[in-house]
């Protein structure tokens, strides 16, 4: 009932509040353990959330979903603030013209591949992009640690014209993605959520446990999801499986529309209009 369901809840997201205020008080030998302990707790009341939606009153969704959005957000900003940046290689921007390491996260500017010798030279005109919480920089290539013991956080910000390739050995827990404008996005099967806001024009191809897409119109969804996804004013939203197989990528849920009927908001992509292979040929593209 929603009456368990909050006294469940409420309790769980009062101890992450209070540690987030807490979390500039921890050691900083053992802040990137406490920062990887509130992740979890988070991706862990959204899934709850997201589990007992056919029981949960709207109101009361929203309300817990925007809780846990803004935990998550205050828990980057203070990770951005005191976690140490660890340190990654990095190539020059002539060294990537050569490179063909698939260990490499490839971030392309479309803008410039009617000049560009080789795929893998283009590079992306960006604020910032944070690769496990270390900020990688503007025409730079980093080469991540083969092995994590632990999933890490992608958070992809402020990009226009660009295909993002994510597929990589390094494992992936949540994937932020904020302001991106006419992107290509490929993302690999992550362990936690993929968390969209205030994109237009992309093309997102993934598969996660669960997805939420804010503030955002039209945009082509290629989606592999084991939970309903959520769409919250959001319009000319339009999604297809990928792989072409059976999961939840239909079953999605708009917070804007009560109603019985279809929401006008979002649709499935009509057979005449999915881009076949098109998550293969960004990865042929990437490692040409």
């Amino acid at each position: 009932t929603k009456e368990n369901f909050r006294a469940s809840f409420d309790p769980k997201r009062v101890e992450v509040e209070r540690d987030l205020d807490n979390l500039p008080n921890v050691p900083k030998t053992q802040i990137q353990a406490a920062v990887d302990n509130l992740v979890q707790r988070i991706q862990l009341l959204e899934k709850a959330v997201t589990d007992n939606i056919s029981i949960l009153p709207p109101y009361d969704t929203r309300i817990c979903l925007e809780a846990v959005k803004l935990a998550s957000e205050r828990l980057s900003v203070l990770r951005g603030q005191l976690v140490p940046r660890q340190k990654f290689s990095f190539k020059s921007r002539k060294t990537v013209a050569t490179a063909t390491s698939p260990s490499a996260l490839q971030v392309s500017n479309a803008a410039t591949s009617a000049t560009a010798t080789h795929p893998s030279a283009m590079m992306v005109d960006t604020e910032t992009i944070y690769l496990g919480g270390v900020q990688v920089n503007n025409n730079t290539t980093a080469s991540a640690p083969a092995v994590l013991e632990k999933p890490k956080d992608v958070a992809l910000t402020n990009l226009t014209d660009c295909t993002i390739n994510l597929v990589h050995t390094l494992p992936l827990g949540a994937i932020h993605i904020k302001n991106l404008k006419r992107c290509v996005l490929v993302i690999p099967p992550v362990s936690g959520s993929i968390l969209l806001h205030d994109c237009e024009g992309c093309t997102l191809i993934g598969a996660c446990h669960q997805s939420r897409m804010h503030t955002s119109t039209n945009m082509d969804i290629y989606l592999h999801v084991t939970s309903e996804p959520i769409i919250e004013d959001c319009t000319d939203m339009r999604f297809a499986p990928y792989p072409p197989e059976k999961n939840l990528f239909d079953h999605v849920k708009d917070f804007n529309w009560l109603r019985q009927q279809q929401s006008p908001n979002w649709r499935l992509l009509d057979a005449s209009e999915i881009r076949q292979g098109v998550a293969h040929h960004v990865l042929y593209t990437q490692r040409a």
